[in-house]
C-alpha cells in the first residue's frame, strides 16, 4: 500500500505479507491514520482535514490478491471494469474536498470501492464495543456467523419478504374506499356515456373544420379554381393549356422524320399533357364539391359544436378524445371487478405470506443453531482471556411482525457469574469488559469471515500479561486462515507476528514526518525492548527469548 499526503506520512510504502503483520510505534506516531488510509482507500467518507500540510491532495493506492467466490467480479462487471490478475485501487482526495477513484486504472465512484471492500477488508476497531451496545446490530453479527447456507436461508427470505410486501401492497391499494370508488366509477360512466353520444370518428373534427372553412369561403374558391380550369382545358370550345400543348406535338411529329432528337421532346410534351389532364379532371371535381346541399353549413355547425364540447374536456383532436374513451372503459372494467381482483390480490398476498413464514421458520431454527454456537465458542473465548467468570448467551425470541431479516429478536446478554441472572449487555457490562466481549466475538467471527484480510484496530486495548499471550496466540491462529494486519502495542503480538512494520515521528526540515519500515533482525529486537519497557538488559533478554520462542 502506497500513502501520500496523509497528515503526517508525506510518502509511505506498506509491503504486507501473508499471515500476521503488526503495525506498532509510540502514542501519536500515526498507526491509526494508517487504518484510516485503508478505510478510505475501501470507500470511507474523504476528509479533508487528513491532507499534509501545505500537500494540495492526498494520494492512496492498494493492490489486493482476487478474493475467493464470485460475488465482487459482479461489482467490477456492473461498473465495465476488467478483471486482472489483482485489484489495484487508488484513490485522490484534493484540498477542495474533490475526488477521484480507480480501480484497475478506470476511474469509478466511491460506492464501487465501498462495494468492493465489503469482499476484501474486514476492519474491526479500537471502538467496536460502542456499536456492540446497540441491539440492532446483534442480529447482524449472528448472521455474520453463519455458514454460506445460513446466507442463503437469509437471501430465500428476503426474496420471500419482498414478494409478499409487493403482493400486500397491491391488495391494500386495491381495497380503497368502497364510497370513493362508487363516484370514480359514476364519474366514467357519464364521460363514457357523453362521448359515445357524439360517437366521433377518428380524423372528424379536423375534417368538418377544413370542410367549414371550404364552404365559408365557396366564391373566392369557386372563382379560383373555374379559372385555373379553364386555364389547362379551355372548356367546351378549347383554348386552354392542354389545346396548345397538343399543337406543338403534332407539330414536332411531322418533322421528327428530319431530326431524331425532336422525338425526346414529343415524348416529354406527351408526359407533360397527361399530367395536366390529371390536374384537370381533379380540378372539375373540387368544383363540383363546391357545391353544397343547402343547410350543409348549418349541418357542419352543430357537429363541430358537440366534437369541440368534448375535445375541451377529453382531448384537442378526436384522436385524443377517443384515446381517452378507451382509457375510460378499461378503468371502468377495473372498477367494476375489483371485488373479484381484490380477492384475488388476497389470496396471492396470502399465498406470498405462507411462503414468506416458511423461510422464516427456516431462518430461525437456523439462527437458534447459531445462536447456540456463538455462545458455546465465546465463552471459551472469554475464559482464554481471563473472563472465565462472566457468562456470555444469545437470546433468540420470536417478534410479532416479519421484518427485512425475518421475524426474529437477537440480544447479547452477559451474567456476571456462576448463578447470576442475565441482563442485557448495556446494562451490566463496563467498558474494559465490553472491550473483551467485543475481542472474543471477533475472535470467534473471524474464523468463520469469508473476508481474504482482517485489520484490528487497537481491540487489544487494556489487555496485559498472560492475557496477551493468549491473545497473541489467537490471533497468530487466524492468520492461518485470513491475512491479519494489528495495529498494536502489546509486545507479545509483535513478536510472533511474519511482518512487523514500525511507525516513527521523524523531525525534519520542513517540520515532522511520519515514516514508515519494515523492522528486520537487530531493529525488531529493538523495537520490542522498547514496548517491553523497565530496564533495557532485561527487556532485551525477554525480546530475545520471545522472538526465540516465535523461531
Amino acid at each position: 500500500m502506497q500513502v501520500r499526503n496523509l497528515a503526517l506520512i508525506r510518502e509511505g510504502r506498506l509491503e504486507f505479507g501473508p499471515g500476521l503483520n503488526v503495525l506498532t510505534g509510540e502514542t501519536g506516531a500515526g498507526k491509526t491514520v494508517l487504518v484510516e488510509a485503508l478505510t478510505l482507500l475501501l470507500g470511507g467518507r474523504g476528509d479533508t482535514g487528513l491532507i499534509s500540510p501545505g500537500a494540495d491532495r492526498m494520494e492512496l493506492e492498494a493492490a489486493f490478491d482476487l478474493p475467493p467466490g464470485e460475488r465482487w467480479r459482479a461489482v467490477l462487471e456492473e461498473e465495465g471494469l476488467e478483471v486482472e490478475e489483482e485489484l489495484i485501487i487508488r484513490r485522490v482526495i484534493s484540498g477542495d474536498g474533490k475526488g477521484r477513484c480507480y480501480v484497475n486504472g478506470r476511474m469509478c465512484t466511491v460506492g464501487t470501492l465501498a462495494r468492493l471492500g465489503e469482499y476484501l477488508v474486514d476492519i474491526h476497531g479500537q471502538h467496536e464495543h460502542q456499536r456492540l451496545l446497540r441491539v440492532s446490530t446483534h442480529i447482524e453479527y449472528l448472521d455474520a456467523f453463519g455458514p454460506p447456507e445460513h446466507v442463503s436461508l437469509l437471501q430465500d427470505y428476503r426474496r420471500a419478504y419482498r414478494r409478499w410486501k409487493e403482493a400486500e401492497e397491491l391488495y391494500r391499494a386495491a381495497c380503497m374506499d368502497e364510497a370513493e370508488r362508487l363516484r370514480e366509477m359514476d364519474l366514467l360512466n357519464f364521460q363514457v356515456r357523453e362521448i359515445e353520444k357524439v360517437n366521433p370518428k377518428e380524423g372528424e373534427l379536423e375534417e368538418l373544420l377544413r370542410e367549414r372553412k371550404r364552404m365559408q369561403n365557396r366564391e373566392e374558391l369557386f372563382t379560383a379554381a373555374s379559372q385555373a380550369y379553364m386555364s389547362v382545358s379551355g372548356g367546351e370550345e378549347g383554348g386552354g393549356a392542354l389545346d396548345a400543348l397538343g399543337r406543338a406535338q403534332t407539330l414536332l411529329e411531322r418533322v421528327s422524320s428530319l431530326d431524331e432528337e425532336l422525338r425526346t421532346w414529343v415524348a416529354r410534351l406527351e408526359e407533360v399533357q397527361e399530367t395536366l389532364s390529371d390536374i384537370s379532371r381533379e380540378l372539375h371535381a373540387y368544383l363540383e364539391s363546391l357545391d353544397y346541399q343547402p343547410g350543409r353549413l348549418e349541418e357542419v355547425e352543430l357537429r363541430l359544436r358537440d366534437l369541440t364540447d368534448l375535445s375541451r374536456k377529453y382531448g384537442e383532436d378526436t384522436a385524443q378524445i377517443l384515446s381517452y374513451l378507451e382509457e375510460a372503459r378499461k378503468r371502468l372494467m377495473e372498477l367494476e371487478g375489483l371485488d373479484l381482483k381484490r380477492e384475488e390480490m388476497k389470496r396471492e398476498a396470502g399465498i406470498c405470506f405462507g411462503e414468506m413464514s416458511r423461510a422464516a421458520e427456516k431462518l430461525s431454527a437456523s439462527r437458534s443453531r447459531l445462536a447456540e454456537k456463538l455462545t458455546r465458542e465465546t465463552n471459551r473465548e472469554l475464559e482464554e482471556l481471563n473472563m472465565g467468570g462472566m457468562r456470555f448467551r444469545v437470546r433468540v425470541e420470536k417478534d410479532d411482525d416479519h421484518g427485512e431479516r425475518g421475524r426474529d429478536r437477537v440480544e447479547f446478554e452477559v451474567s456476571p457469574g456462576k448463578g447470576l441472572p442475565y441482563r442485557p449487555l448495556a446494562r451490566i457490562a463496563s467498558g474494559g469488559e465490553l472491550s473483551r466481549i467485543t475481542l472474543a466475538l471477533k475472535l470467534v467471527l473471524a474464523r468463520a469471515d469469508a473476508v481474504p484480510t482482517l485489520v484490528f484496530d487497537e481491540v487489544d486495548a487494556g489487555i496485559g500479561g498472560a492475557t496477551a499471550d493468549v491473545l497473541a496466540e489467537k490471533l497468530s491462529r487466524i492468520s492461518r486462515y485470513h491475512q491479519v494486519f494489528s495495529v498494536t502495542h502489546l509486545p507479545q503480538i509483535a513478536a510472533v507476528s511474519d511482518v512487523h512494520l514500525s511507525v516513527r515521528k521523524k523531525e525534519k526540515a520542513r517540520g515532522i514526518d511520519t515514516e514508515v519500515s519494515r523492522l528486520e533482525g537487530e531493529e525488531r529486537v529493538e523495537e520490542l525492548v522498547r514496548m517491553l519497557g523497565g530496564e533495557r538488559e532485561t527487556a532485551r533478554e525477554h525480546a530475545l527469548a520471545m522472538l526465540g520462542k516465535r523461531g
